[in-house]
């Protein structure tokens, strides 16, 4: 084990649509957004966490540092999709060193992939609510195959990679450094991406359930394309509600986009609907707050609201951060700010207690 003490990390996001890159300046007791950008990548280029055009990543990666002359290397970057697993477990109370020794082979029970395949980290959460001599544990599993992926990746647009996390953790500390002291019990984080949708419900700012949608925002686009008969660039742009059209005006498009995400929030009310019926205790989602390209799309959050019967808005990850003026166009930071939030959360860890 190497400690370092050290500044905070570039956040590195490489989602399924767009990279996102943050870089924040740690002041102690406050951070500053120092570097912030976005490029977008070619159609499939990652489908559901699995990278299908290496080449064409490690280009966008390469150009955006360059862009935003970026000078710092090393990254805490993060993965998901169906090659990540993310369970709440109960076992009995026990040492750490004893469930170092017994986390593998409990692990073999709930994980659907060959244990040696995968690598896998715990995270102990306490004791149980219903049963003190039990203890609550958060599982996860990333098959290695996929993490030699992404490392790879990152080492051929010649950063380090120091942190590998998973996108609703890197979420959730984006969410608690910019939201405490909220009053709220039990929060549903719901990343929309362009090919997957990642939900995280926390319970007093601890994960007790996780779930990922393979369908996204680009499944919106795609619909549009076929209704309106335009290019996906052009879909895209008519989802944001940038593409004035002969072919569509106002209430046409928001009824087309409206009918195009309906599977999208349906499937966002049935994970929704399912932890509230599986959980052991009477613990209902409170707040929905969303993040990711499809939050930009209008009126997401009126129309998840009004599925789940749940107040939803969309997150700032930049609400505790200081942003330069004389630096960023504001108005363009506020607009964008929903794809940077898994970016500013692994921006926000520290390049210290590095393992070797």
């Amino acid at each position: 084990m190497l400690f370092r003490k050290n500044k905070t990390l570039l956040g590195l996001n490489i989602g399924s649509g767009y990279i996102k890159m943050v870089e924040l300046k740690d002041s102690g007791s406050v951070h500053t957004l120092n570097n912030f950008g976005i490029a977008a990548l070619p159609a499939d280029a990652i489908v559901d966490g699995t990278i299908m055009d290496s080449a064409a990543i490690v280009n966008a990666i390469v150009n955006l540092a360059a862009n935003l002359k970026i000078k710092k290397k090393r990254i805490s970057t993060s993965i998901s999709g169906h090659s990540v697993i993310v369970k709440k477990i109960t076992l009995p109370l026990m040492d750490e060193n004893t469930i170092e020794e017994t986390i593998q082979q409990e692990a073999t029970q709930h994980i659907p992939y060959d244990i040696n395949d995968v690598n896998l980290d715990f995270q102990i959460l306490g004791s149980n609510q219903d049963n003190p001599d039990n203890m609550d544990i958060v599982l996860v599993a990333v098959k290695k195959e996929t993490i030699n992926d992404y490392l790879l990746l990152v080492e051929e647009a010649g950063f380090v990679p120091v942190v590998v996390d998973v996108d609703t953790f890197a979420l959730e500390n984006s969410y608690e450094y910019n939201y405490e002291g909220e009053d709220k019990t039990v929060i549903a984080l719901i990343d929309i991406g362009a090919n997957l949708t990642c939900i995280n419900i926390l319970h007093d700012g601890v994960t007790c359930f996780s779930r990922n949608i393979t369908s996204g925002s680009r499944l919106i686009t795609e619909q549009l394309q076929k209704k309106f008969s335009l290019n996906y660039e052009n879909a895209e742009l008519l989802k944001m509600g940038c593409l004035e059209s002969k072919k569509t005006d106002g209430s046409t498009a928001f009824s087309a986009i409206k009918e195009a995400a309906f599977s999208i929030v349906n499937e966002i009310s049935k994970a929704i609907d399912f932890f509230h019926t599986s959980s052991m205790t009477e613990s209902r989602v409170e707040k929905i707050i969303l993040s990711g390209g499809g939050a930009k799309t209008p009126n997401i959050t009126q129309l998840i609201a009004k599925s789940t019967g749940i107040e939803t808005e969309i997150i700032n990850p930049f609400r505790n951060i200081i942003i330069p003026e004389k630096n960023f166009d504001l108005d363009y930071i506020r607009d964008i700010a929903p794809l940077a939030a898994v970016a500013t959360g692994l921006a926000l860890r520290k390049d210290e207690a590095v393992r070797r």
